[in-house]
């Protein structure tokens, strides 16, 4: 009977599982499936879109290797290991199976690839990457081992390839975790560059701010811009209550000689905080017990702890500008622990000296590689490699042809073949010269002069200096990488590099050069912003972007531009480039300053200038309201000073320059004298119909221009000189051949 009890129980139990289940299951199934999504977020890091890698990986030769770089959030939580998904293709002389692609992470192989497949197809692969769950950066190398039926193979044989495609991508699933808050981060979370999807930044300013608010919000804008220059930065102008600010971080500037209504709030928020040190700036500034210049504060956004409010309480527009200094340069990086503090005061800078770029020629002739901020380069591989120096110029620098020449100083490795290693050198891929290595136990610091051809080189110049090194027992088959040759380009090589400096300045594209002309003071000290009185939200929108585009650009670490609301002081304001916001269609700020005359598309002026549109037609600058306009030209009282001019009729048509700075920086897409924005994708520029020299003009070229404008002239001068000479030898002549008759 206990055993009939035992089966009948057992019989009951299954028959009443079984009937649950199905009512149960979906149930189950939702709530985990809801959870789960929940839990973690899944992210795409495709190679071209999200990390910026230009073009495929290409792999080329019997043994050939390259990498892309990915960075991991502070705020990502890892929820598993991230999965590389790679789209290759190959050559069709390659062998199957034999031939592969290993895959390495942080140095560490985890993976081979056999080439396999129909050679007119992709051949899809997915490599788990086991990360740690710690944020950072990581490096993805990609070893490619190329074989085929070729009795001999050789590294440079262009049969043995094979690429990854472009839209390969990383998949990344997290857990978004609450950023840590501390001033010792900053600009982070605000701003983090292994983040590939920027979070809103929005700037809360007054309801009526004065100069001193938007120089103080522009130097944070520009140093964010500056703190992640592989991209742009979008962010919002914010002047209403700080509970219906846009979602996002915040950053909040209020004075505490002012009441404008946030410092209340910004009190409440920081007596309502659980942290002591919160809790205590909220006493003092309600007591008035406060520093000289301020204090800076960094709290949880209430109802999202994702997001951070920054404030800076300034005790005055001294003090304001204090802070902002303190967090737009180094100093801010050196913050110490916690969420506040109190700043007495902050000494100020002194201006960067003009013409020296961090990561540029020197203004000085003749430099050597330390100069350049630049160490021993070495390279090695199985014909020694290819050393590039960066020689990147200011826009305005241009190398005297004829002039420019290199002293070389390099060592080169031993048991290299004399009659096949030279080294060579390259300057933007023209030869400059070369010289056989012809000793066989090498050469340690050896000399070499040669004459450089600067006629071609601009801002983003390069010179490379390429080792051909081939060792005496060497096979020539199977890549020749038996034993790896070296060559060394030593820090004391020096370069002379004579200049001339003059640009045209009515050219949109130079801005994406350190902000140029803008920029040569690397603090932009010679720039003044130029806004009207009381400014709608859509203008102070643009003015940042502006200013956190010249951050980005700029080789400083600083700022020091100034801001001026209104009208223009021409005899106070003669030394400085100008950058205007202006908005309406009576343009008052553009008038009053006398800069109306001198723009293309003044409404004064319709159809003074006509832009060719991509899809056929022409519309008339100053004749079309639809449209915003930026634009360049020299000051017309200052002739060596530039104007950069942001301007629409109806302020809202700023709104579209904002969906451009979710993908390519707005400088890498301005052109010419005046880039006219209808939206993102319609960006149209229009060409300078004249040339504006600014700076120290050759005086070859001085000389040659009346030649080159009015040569028809000379022309005909030089005919009525001959005629007339030859009338006055004629009359001359007329008497002496009277007396010979």
């Amino acid at each position: 009977m206990p055993q009939l009890r035992n089966w009948l129980t057992s019989v009951v139990l299954t028959i009443t599982a079984l009937l649950c289940i199905p009512l149960a299951s979906p149930a189950l199934g939702q709530e985990g499936d809801g959870a789960a999504q929940q839990d973690f977020m899944v992210r795409d890091l495709v190679f071209d879109e999200d990390l910026r890698h230009d073009g495929d990986v290409v792999l080329a030769g019997v043994w050939a290797f390259s990498s892309v770089s990915f960075g991991i959030p502070g705020y990502w939580e890892l929820a598993e290991e991230p999965e590389l998904h790679v789209v290759i293709r190959r050559s069709g002389q390659l062998i199957e199976h034999i031939s592969s692609i290993t895959v390495k992470l942080n140095g560490t192989p985890i993976q081979t690839i056999p080439l396999e497949g129909a050679v007119d197809e992709d051949q899809e692969a997915l490599v788990r990457l086991p990360l740690d769950p710690t944020a950072g950066y990581h490096n993805i190398e990609f070893l490619g081992y190329h074989r085929s039926h070729l009795p001999c193979e050789l590294t440079n044989h262009p049969g043995l390839w094979s690429r990854v495609l472009d839209k390969s991508f990383i998949r990344v699933r997290y857990r978004p975790s609450v950023p840590e808050l501390n001033l010792a981060d900053w600009p982070y979370p605000l701003r983090d560059d292994r983040d590939p999807d920027q979070n809103l930044v929005t700037f809360v300013l007054p309801p009526k701010p004065d100069a001193t608010d938007l120089q103080a919000a522009g130097y944070l804008a520009s140093y964010l811009g500056h703190s992640v220059t592989w991209r742009p930065m979008d962010l919002k102008v914010w002047q209403g209550d700080l509970d219906k600010a846009p979602p996002g971080h915040l950053i909040v500037l209020s004075r505490m000689d002012r009441k404008d209504g946030h410092q209340s709030q910004i009190r409440a928020l920081l007596a309502a905080a659980d942290d002591p040190e919160l809790t205590g700036l909220a006493k003092a500034s309600s007591q008035g017990d406060f520093p000289q210049a301020g204090a800076v504060a960094v709290m949880p956004r209430p109802g999202s702890s994702n997001f951070a409010i920054y404030s800076l309480l300034g005790r005055d527009a001294e003090g304001l500008m204090s802070l902002a200094r303190l967090l737009s340069n180094q100093e801010g990086a050196t913050l110490p622990t916690g969420m506040v503090e109190w700043v007495e005061e902050v000494q100020a800078d002194d201006d960067m000296e003009a013409r020296r770029w961090e990561h540029s020629v020197p203004p000085e002739i003749s430099f050597t590689l330390e100069e350049l901020g630049l160490e021993d380069i070495m390279t090695s591989g199985a014909r020694g490699g290819i050393a590039s120096i960066p020689l990147s110029l200011i826009p305005d620098d241009h190398p005297v042809a004829g002039q420019g020449r290199v002293e070389l100083v390099y060592s080169y490795t031993a048991q290299a073949s004399q009659d096949q290693s030279r080294i060579d050198v390259l300057l933007n891929g023209a030869a400059a010269g070369g010289v056989a290595l012809s000793d066989v136990d090498g050469r340690n610091r050896a000399r070499l002069l040669l004459d450089l051809p600067v006629h071609d080189m601009g801002p983003a110049s390069r010179l490379d200096v390429a080792f051909r090194l081939v060792g005496l027992e060497q096979d020539e088959c199977l890549g020749e990488w038996f034993e790896p040759m070296w060559g060394t380009v030593h820090a004391d090589t020096r370069i002379t590099l004579p200049r001339d400096r003059w640009a045209q300045i009515n050219d949109l594209s130079l801005l994406r050069f350190g902000g140029y002309p803008f920029g040569v003071h690397p603090d932009l000290a010679d720039t003044l912003f130029v806004l009207r009185d009381n400014p709608g939200a859509n203008e102070l929108q643009v003015y940042l972007w502006l200013a956190a585009e010249l951050g980005r650009v700029t080789r400083g670490d600083r700022f020091a531009y100034q801001v001026t609301m209104g009208e223009v002081n021409k005899a106070e304001h003669q030394d400085f480039h100008l950058v205007v916001v202006d908005a309406g269609p009576e343009a008052s700020v553009l008038r009053k300053a006398g800069l109306l005359s001198s723009m293309s598309f003044s409404r004064e002026r319709p159809g003074f200038v006509r832009v060719a549109l991509a899809g056929g037609g022409a519309v008339a600058l100053g004749a079309d309201p639809a449209v915003a306009y930026i634009e360049s030209f020299a000051v017309p009282w200052a002739k060596d000073r530039a104007a950069l001019v942001a301007y629409a009729v109806e302020s809202e048509l700023f709104e579209r320059v904002g969906p451009c700075l979710h993908y390519t920086p707005l400088f890498e897409r301005l052109a010419g004298k005046v880039t006219r924005i209808s939206s993102c994708s319609d960006l149209a520029a229009v060409a300078a119909d004249e040339v504006r020299y600014v700076g120290q003009r050759p005086v070859r070229d001085a000389a040659y221009q009346p030649i080159r404008k009015h040569y028809w002239w000379l022309l005909l001068g030089l005919v009525v000189l001959l005629v007339a000479v030859l009338v006055v030898r004629t009359v001359w002549l007329a008497p002496r051949r009277r007396e010979l008759v």
